[in-house]
């Protein structure tokens, strides 16, 4: 069966300027691969302007009674933006708010101890925060939607100390060892609500319940032109909490059997996942596969909406579809439990980026 060396994070993942590559238990102090050196060996460049070509994402997903989303806040060192989208499960209505923000020193934070991101624009105050000392993770947003929309606000806790808070770092060649793509990802239980407030109607609020969330921050050396697809899957299930992560991307490392980033969190445990193959031959709208060669993965992803998501500035080209839908089928542990999936709630996202 598959497996991958599981590290302590060591206090860099850049020596002597070349990245350190693995998958390391729990969190380090900072997630930071600046100054690699001449990591485009196509183009010397000083060191500074090489940090320039780092673009970064901060994620946090959730699902919650009868909601599922995520936040997303994206630098690409140009601008930065931030946008919420989440669904009604029962209804399956759609609700996305996004907001873009001028340059400014930094959108994604350094720091895995102690930090915070924001959008302070006063129609899309959005706020991911968390801070170890005191044990807590907060989400906290308040939207203003329009005659399409209506106004969404939302305060979200999860805690750090849970038992079933799981999280793993992953440092892979992107997709050589000159440069490399860094993820953080941490399953937290979650508790809050959700409140929509239409225009000619009255507040739709959730009363306070829990659920659970994915928190990932990814930094990467981007190639001029890149495209990939990730899927995300949360829920419960054996009476146990569960969420993974799996992708394939042209940023994939050449030997994705050492590196990759693909990774399952069951019952408070991480497993490290085999690279997959992902297809949806009739469209990204129709039941998309996804499998590997090691039996571990066996997966079909249901698509229910899609929010399709373009952005041109200046030199920069993107076009992303955020999915929601469910999975079927089966996962296998590092144990060697074998997990039935049925109807798991799931977000799935397909990208090309050209800068």
């Amino acid at each position: 069966m598959y497996t991958r060396e599981l590290e302590e994070a060591p206090q860099s993942f850049v020596r002597k300027g070349k990245p350190v590559f693995g998958t390391f238990l729990n969190h380090p102090e900072r997630l930071d691969i600046r100054g690699i050196k001449n990591p485009f060996y196509t183009f010397p460049l000083p060191t500074l302007l090489s940090n320039l070509r780092i673009k970064s994402r901060l994620s946090f997903f959730f699902s919650l009674g009868d909601y599922i989303g995520c936040i997303d806040f994206y630098d690409s060192k140009i601008f930065g933006m931030a946008e919420v989208n989440f669904w009604n499960m029962q209804t399956k209505q759609r609700y996305v708010y996004r907001s873009v923000m001028g340059p400014r020193k930094r959108f994604v934070p350094h720091k895995l101890i102690a930090a915070s991101t924001s959008s302070y624009k006063k129609s899309r105050y959005i706020r991911i925060s968390w801070d170890r000392k005191t044990d807590k993770l907060s989400v906290i947003f308040n939207l203003k939607g329009d005659s399409v929309r209506p106004n969404a606000n939302s305060a979200l806790i999860a805690r750090f100390n849970s038992d079933q808070m799981t999280e793993l770092t992953c440092i892979s060649p992107s997709p050589t060892r000159r440069r490399c793509s860094a993820h953080y990802y941490a399953t937290l239980p979650l508790h809050g609500a959700v409140t929509l407030i239409p225009k000619h109607s009255d507040a739709i609020t959730m009363k306070d319940c829990d659920g659970i969330s994915f928190f990932e921050i990814n930094r990467t050396y981007m190639k001029f032109i890149s495209h990939g697809e990730f899927v995300t899957g949360m829920g419960c299930v054996n009476g146990k909490n569960i969420s993974f992560r799996i992708q394939a991307s042209s940023q994939d490392a050449v030997d994705q059997d050492k590196y990759n980033s693909n990774v399952l969190f069951y019952d408070g445990k991480p497993t490290p996942l085999p690279p997959v193959v992902i297809t949806h031959s009739y469209g990204i709208m129709n039941k998309w596969i996804i499998q590997d060669t090691e039996n571990m993965i066996d997966l079909t992803f249901s698509p229910v909406s899609d929010n399709k998501n373009i952005i041109s500035a200046i030199i920069l080209h993107s076009e992303y579809h955020t999915i929601y839908g469910t999975f079927e089928g089966d996962l296998l542990t590092a144990d060697g439990e074998k997990i039935s999936i049925k109807s798991l709630p799931g977000i799935t996202k397909k990208y090309s980026i050209r800068l």
